[in-house]
C-alpha cells in the first residue's frame, strides 16, 4: 500500500477546487466521540497543516453531542481541541469537510441534513463495514474506507508519509489505535506496521495504555452495583446473554457483564430524553458465532428508526423513544434466533 495515498488524494482535489488565500476546513467524528474518533480527527488537522500548505487551510474539529467520558480524557491529555455545535452557515459554507471513524451519516446528528446540503469538497475516512455498503453515504468526493483495519487511527497512519508523522502526531494515532484494537489484542498485520511507524516517530506502547486507563468515580461504580442488582441473564445453547437497565454508563455496564462471564452483555435506558443501549461480546463468542454486533445493532437501530452502529465486539444505538427495553428485548430476540440455528 502507498503510505501516502491519502494526502496524495486529497492533494489533488483540493488544488482542483477554485483558488482561495484560504479555505474553510470542518473535521467531523461521530456525536459522543471516542478515543479512536478524537484521536484520527486531532492527527489528521495536524497532518492537514503540515500537508497543505497553499491554501491555508482554517480547520474547526466538531464532536457532535460532545465525547465519551474515555474520550474526553484522552483529548485533554492530549490538547485536541473540538467543539459540539456548530452554526448550519458554517456548514453550507465550508469549502472542504472530512468525515472520521463514522460508520453512518446518522451519526452525525444533529447535522447529517446541514453536511447533505453542503456544496463542500467531501471526504471520509473510516473503518466500519457499514461506510461500504452503497446507500449509506452520498455526495462524498472521496472515501478512504477500509473495513479490515482495527482503526481509523491506523488507516490514517498508513495513508500519510511517515515522515510527516510528529511525536505529537504519533502519540494520537497510537492511543486511537490502541483503543479500537483491544491494546492490540485484535491486531493485524496493517495494525502492528502502523504501531511500528508511530512507535518510531516516538510514541510509546506503556505512555498510550497509561492514558486510555480508566479509574471509574463513585457515580459510575454506584451505577455499576445498581446495574449489577438488577441484572438479568438468559442462555442460548451455550451461551448467556446478560442485560440491565441503568439510566447512565451503559458502555461501562455492558464490559462489566462481559467480563463477570456472559458472552454478550447489553446495559440500555433512558438519558437526557433518549433512549439508549450499549452491548458488548467477547472476541471468543465472535470467533465462535461470527455474529456481529455491529450489524445486530444497525438491524434494531432501523427497526426502530433510531441510530446506532459500532464494531464486531462494540456497538450501540440511542434515539428518541418511550420505552428503552424494547430495544433490548429485540436485540436479544435476533441474537437468539441467530444461536438457535446454529
Amino acid at each position: 500500500m502507498n503510505n501516502a495515498y491519502i494526502r496524495d488524494a486529497i492533494e489533488r482535489k483540493l488544488t482542483s477546487l477554485e483558488p482561495k488565500n484560504s479555505l474553510s476546513c470542518l473535521i467531523f467524528t461521530h456525536r459522543q466521540a471516542d478515543p479512536d474518533a478524537l484521536c484520527s480527527a486531532g492527527a489528521l488537522k495536524l497532518l492537514l497543516e503540515t500537508s497543505v500548505k497553499t491554501p491555508k487551510l482554517n480547520t474547526t474539529l466538531i464532536a457532535p453531542q460532545g465525547a465519551s467520558l474515555l474520550g474526553k480524557q484522552v483529548s485533554a491529555s492530549m490538547r485536541i481541541d473540538f467543539v459540539e455545535k456548530i452554526d448550519r452557515p458554517s456548514i453550507l459554507n465550508s469549502d472542504v469537510i472530512f468525515v472520521v471513524d463514522t460508520g453512518d451519516p446518522k451519526l452525525l446528528e444533529p447535522y447529517a441534513q446541514d453536511f447533505n446540503e453542503s456544496h463542500a469538497t467531501k471526504f471520509l475516512v473510516d473503518h466500519h463495514p457499514s461506510s461500504m455498503l452503497p446507500d449509506v453515504w452520498e455526495q462524498l468526493d472521496e472515501k478512504f474506507v477500509i473495513s479490515g483495519s482495527t482503526s481509523t487511527s491506523e488507516i490514517i497512519t498508513l495513508g500519510f508519509p511517515s515522515e510527516l508523522i510528529t511525536k505529537q502526531i504519533a502519540n494520537m494515532l497510537l492511543a486511537g489505535l490502541l483503543f479500537d484494537s483491544q491494546h492490540l489484542g485484535i491486531a493485524t498485520k496493517n495494525t502492528l506496521e502502523a504501531a511500528l511507524v508511530l512507535v518510531s516517530a516516538g510514541a510509546e506502547i506503556a505512555a498510550s495504555k497509561r492514558l486510555l486507563r480508566h479509574e471509574p468515580d463513585r457515580s459510575e461504580v454506584l451505577g455499576r452495583l445498581k446495574a449489577a442488582q438488577r441484572l438479568r441473564f438468559e442462555e442460548a445453547g451455550e451461551h448467556f446473554i446478560a442485560r440491565s437497565e441503568i439510566s447512565s454508563f451503559h458502555a461501562a455496564v455492558a464490559r462489566m457483564l462481559v467480563d463477570i462471564g456472559a458472552d454478550i452483555g447489553i446495559a440500555y435506558g433512558e438519558s437526557g430524553g433518549e433512549a439508549r443501549l450499549s452491548a458488548r461480546s467477547s472476541q471468543s463468542f465472535f470467533r465462535e458465532t461470527s455474529i456481529d454486533l455491529s450489524v445486530e445493532i444497525k438491524k434494531v437501530s432501523d427497526y426502530f428508526g433510531l441510530i446506532g452502529g459500532g464494531h464486531s465486539t462494540a456497538a450501540s444505538l440511542s434515539g428518541k423513544m418511550n420505552d428503552a427495553s424494547l430495544l433490548a428485548d429485540r436485540l436479544v430476540q435476533n441474537i437468539k434466533s441467530i444461536l438457535l440455528q446454529k
